[in-house]
């Protein structure tokens, strides 16, 4: 059996990248704990509540998605019986996950998506992709209708796996329809989509809706999808201009490097709660300056390790569990 790499799609890893960078701008506050997080001023308040919040974990669960067909695919070609491959790579990240559950940050996310991955895409795989977009489309709809804002409560939890839900299984219907794989070709979709997506965002915006009803929910829910599809449309046409090459470079290396940039996320905001105090420090710049310096930091990290080595240290042994076997991570010296 080979274990050579698949061919990698930049576009995916440059997305999943943009999604990383956003994360710890909330779950750095939730790991700190809001009694010891300053306040934000009314426009720090504004952009976390109408530009970041869910907006980045949206995008990261729809990708999670993509990447588990991705895999599928390529384990087709490589073994007798490829969705067990999934198997033991889903219970690798649920280890994965209970590492960060109880010697990190008590984050459930990877957790979350190792079940849903087995008893949601598992089963989604053997439909056709025509039912997988049609039960991806239901399940977000199904999802706006419910009004609960309290992360406490069981309204609350069914809401989120509902979405979580209807993101993955239209991020695996994205490879099945085979739209990843000529994303330079669909520069008219993107700005369709742009487009679309802003008009909503900003009329959603605009109308203010109350959110203790069934449309203000429905209004909420479209204000946050057509945010994130705003942010992945821009970039992915971003892609196709003058600029790629730096954002290839920048955002690149960290969306090959997801899950150990996760978790270096959740292990520096563990350690920044136990060491700093941040009562009376200025929101805006811990919260949105200190996830800046700390994704470029990573950013420069992951790309002077990508040049020695072909997976990140956990993206290897997320590999080495998947296949039974010890994959090479060093990278073969060209020979001239």
């Amino acid at each position: 059996m080979t274990h050579k790499s698949r061919r990698r799609i930049p576009a995916i890893d440059v997305v999943r990248g943009f999604a990383l960078a956003g994360l710890p701008v909330v779950n750095v506050g939730l790991t700190v704990g809001h009694e010891r997080y300053p306040d934000p001023d009314a426009i720090s308040s504004f952009i976390y509540d109408n530009l970041v919040l869910f907006r980045f974990v949206t995008i990261f669960t729809f990708l999670f998605g993509v990447s588990f067909a991705l895999i599928l695919h390529s384990a087709s070609g490589r073994a007798a019986r490829p969705r067990l491959v999934l198997v033991r790579r889903l219970a690798a990240l649920f280890a994965i996950g209970m590492v960060q559950l109880f010697a990190l940050d008590q984050n459930l996310q990877l957790l979350i998506y190792a079940v849903l991955g087995l008893v949601v895409l598992l089963p989604l795989s053997y439909l056709p992709r025509r039912t997988q977009l049609t039960l991806g489309l239901a399940l977000l709809a199904a999802s706006m209708s419910i009004i609960e804002h309290d992360p406490h409560n069981a309204g609350f939890a069914l809401k989120m796996l509902l979405i979580s839900c209807g993101l993955l299984a239209l991020g695996a219907s994205v490879v099945c329809y085979g739209i990843h794989a000529d994303l330079a070709s669909r520069d008219t979709q993107l700005r369709m989509a742009l487009v679309v997506a802003a008009v909503l965002a900003v009329t959603t915006l605009v109308l203010r809706p109350d959110t203790t009803s069934v449309l203000g929910s429905v209004l909420a829910d479209i204000r946050l999808l057509s945010t994130s599809t705003v942010y992945v449309s821009a970039l992915l046409l971003l892609l196709h201009t003058g600029i790629s090459a730096g954002l290839t470079t920048v955002l690149a290396p960290v969306g090959r490097m997801a899950l150990t940039c996760f978790l270096t996320q959740a292990a520096a905001a563990v350690m920044f709660a136990a060491l700093v105090d941040v009562r009376g420090w200025n929101y805006a710049a811990l919260t949105f300056g200190g996830t800046a310096v700390f994704v470029a930091a990573q950013a420069i990290t992951c790309s002077w390790w990508l040049r020695r080595f072909q997976y990140g240290p956990v993206e290897w042994l997320w590999r080495c569990a998947t296949w039974l076997s010890i994959v090479p991570i060093r990278r073969t010296p060209v020979v001239t």
